[in-house]
């Protein structure tokens, strides 16, 4: 960008002594060539490009004028705002400090530069909070006799844009609110589970503005109604239709590209949501297309500024793989994947969540015991055991236990379950109501260490094969087989022995 001569000379003579002396020493020491030219600047009278060439032609900074003049104009704002750029919102503020410190030194056409820079960031990225303040100090502007505006500046326009802006603000909060609504009943209930819930929840969905995406006029309103949605169709059980919508909002911010920095942290969580649907709903190929997306992400320079990119990238990339794998039943996959997850989790450490890391220790056990490898099931399923907090997911801890008792008994550890089927059921009733698959599975297991016939034995494996299969088909015993699906245990054929 071109800096104007004038306005650069017109803010280096309206600095005081102790902000040229701040500037001056901002910059750091050795010589510098827009130190320089500031100091040609301040030897002038009036400004005189031609002279300022002619008086200085030995100079550095002649060689690079323009180059020069552009950076200490900059430097001056900057050091002046004390204002890092650090957002969007940031370097609008910079503006705005930019064009305060101009006006109050009477400089109003670099002023009105500076603000006309501010707005178009604003506009481009519809940030309509500062729009309106941007449109404030442009009003005090127009006020002011001092200020000679623009042939192109009339107070229609500023009255248009600030209208709008508040017209904007008010279609966003309204789509922030149902979107709340929404996340708040979901936090609450999870899923609807009685009419009372469902009317409620059709309170909330009336609004003719939750029902179209044509009444959401700005990006941002766009966002909330598609968070809004997805939510209340996951909410309904609706797995396929949530999935699309999240699916609709991740097209609509690819097609934007210049809102998809704003909005990374919302892109990541609503990708890792749409992966969730795919797995629910059995799309594997978009699931393996999705996961490809997650990884990629490390690399696209929109998402650089999150924080702990890499940890999130790996957490949502390693448990979406694992809950893959039990899905499918493939347990064999996941092999590959634990030395990968043991490193991670040694690298990222308490970067990674208390409740994530506990699940990672669960997942990690349990698919070491589906594959048969008892010994490292173990270790993985020790960290949980062993662990004195259960602040959270609570339900890990104590299904952990039940996963420990059939480890040991695949270790042939006979004497050690012999006491833990005395200690789990008592640990479990403290905490919970215990259900029947896992008194079934405590009968089991004490009678198969008391039992010494193997066609006894035979039958007894027989018998729970057909009681797990029974149990499994009742909806409040679901919750187990979430997490320990006897079923594929006792089919197991190297299991059992």
């Amino acid at each position: 960008m071109k800096i104007p001569s004038s306005f650069l000379y017109d803010l280096v003579h309206s600095l005081t002594k102790s902000e040229k002396r701040y500037i001056k020493v901002h910059a750091g020491s050795g010589e510098k060539d827009y130190i320089q030219l500031l100091n040609a600047l301040l030897l002038q009278k009036s400004f005189d490009e031609d002279q300022l060439i002619k008086d200085n032609r030995n100079a550095n900074f002649i060689n690079h004028l323009a180059v020069n003049k552009r950076y200490l104009y900059e430097l001056i704002l900057k050091s002046l705002t004390n204002f890092g750029q650090k957002s969007l919102e940031d370097k609008i503020f910079e503006k705005i400090n930019a064009a305060n410190v101009l006006i109050e030194k009477g400089l109003f056409a670099a002023g009105y530069s500076e603000l006309k820079k501010g707005k178009k960031i604003a506009e481009k990225y519809e940030l309509f909070e500062l729009q309106i303040m941007l449109n404030g100090i442009e009003k005090q502007m127009l006020s002011n006799r001092q200020f000679k505006a623009p042939k192109d500046q009339t107070i229609q326009q500023v009255f248009e844009v600030e209208m709008n802006s508040l017209d904007q603000l008010k279609n966003t909060n309204e789509y922030w609110y149902l979107a709340q609504q929404m996340a708040q009943f979901q936090m609450r209930f999870q899923k609807i589970q009685n009419e009372s819930q469902q009317r409620n929840l059709d309170e909330i969905t009336q609004s003719p503005k939750f029902n179209s995406l044509n009444f959401a006029t700005n990006f941002k309103s766009r966002i909330y109604y598609f968070q809004a949605n997805a939510t209340h169709l996951f909410i309904q059980g609706k797995v396929k239709e949530a999935y699309e919508m999240n699916r609709q909002f991740l097209d609509l911010l690819e097609a934007n590209p210049h809102f998809l920095k704003m909005y990374a942290e919302r892109y990541l969580a609503t990708l890792n949501n749409m992966l969730i649907d795919s797995l629910i709903i059995g799309k594997y190929d978009i699931l393996e297309e999705g996961i490809n997306r997650l990884v990629q992400i490390l690399e696209r320079p929109e998402f650089k500024q999150i924080k702990n990119i890499k940890v999130r990238v790996f957490r949502q990339r390693y448990l979406l793989l694992m809950n893959w794998s039990l899905s499918q039943g493939e347990y064999s996959k996941a092999l590959e994947w634990i030395p990968a997850i043991e490193q991670g989790l040694l690298e990222f450490g308490n970067k990674i969540e208390r409740h994530h890391r506990i699940t990672f220790y669960y997942l990690s056990a349990y698919l070491l015991f589906q594959n048969s490898q008892f010994d490292e099931a173990l270790k993985w399923n020790n960290l949980i055991l062993n662990d004195p907090k259960e602040d959270v997911v609570k339900e890990i801890f104590y299904f952990a236990r039940n996963l420990n008792l059939v480890i040991h008994y695949e270790l042939q550890n006979f004497t050690l379950l012999d006491s833990l089927l005395s200690s789990t059921p008592k640990y479990l009733k403290s905490r919970r109501s215990i259900y029947a698959t896992e008194k079934s599975l405590f009968k089991f297991l004490r009678k198969l260490l008391n039992c010494v016939d193997k066609k006894e034995k035979q039958k007894l494996k027989v018998d729970f094969k057909n009681e797990m299969e029974i149990l499994y088909q009742k909806p409040s015993e679901k919750r187990v087989f979430n997490y320990l699906d006897l079923r594929s245990w006792t089919g197991n054929e190297k299991s059992l022995k």
